[in-house]
């Protein structure tokens, strides 16, 4: 089932999520619309990325959460932060031209909030969208010298 989210109630569609989780009657079959895809993602993603409507799973909304210590407010801040980006990566670990990786300007626990972001996934029989797959952070070292130096850098602000 498909949800038109809009800025005003995706903070309410996220707490919506995380509580039916919580009382153990997950929604994982939601699928929350997150608008067009930010034109910075478009750019930078090349031919991979068609101008699709942005989505994300009521699962993926758990995911960061409950696996990846997201907070709910960070997480009802997507939009915004996606639509702000601090640089934009290819994939180091996905398929070749098939998704980017957007490092934002948030950090969680000191460390860089990275949003893996796929392109033009199939989404139901004849639909296709780009997809957010995850939000977490990226512990360790921060990754952009490592990643600029192995040319996944697309674009930065």
């Amino acid at each position: 089932m498909s949800i038109e989210s809009t800025d005003s109630n995706f903070k309410t569609l996220v707490g919506v999520i995380i509580q039916a989780e919580m009382d153990g009657k997950p929604r994982h079959e939601l699928l929350l619309e997150l608008g067009p895809t930010p034109k910075h993602i478009l750019q930078a993603g090349g031919v991979r990325f068609e101008n699709l409507d942005l989505v994300i799973k009521a699962k993926t909304v758990g995911k960061m959460h409950f696996d990846h210590g997201v907070s709910r407010g960070m997480i009802e801040r997507l939009p915004e932060i996606l639509e702000t980006p601090k640089a934009i990566y290819h994939s180091a670990s996905g398929t070749p031209g098939g998704s980017v990786v957007v490092m934002t300007f948030e950090v969680q626990r000191g460390y860089p909030l990275i949003v893996p972001i796929h392109a033009k996934k199939p989404i139901g029989r004849n639909r296709f969208c780009n997809e957010v797959a995850s939000m977490y952070a990226k512990e360790g070292p921060n990754p952009e010298d490592k990643w600029e130096k192995a040319g996944l850098l697309i674009w930065k602000s």
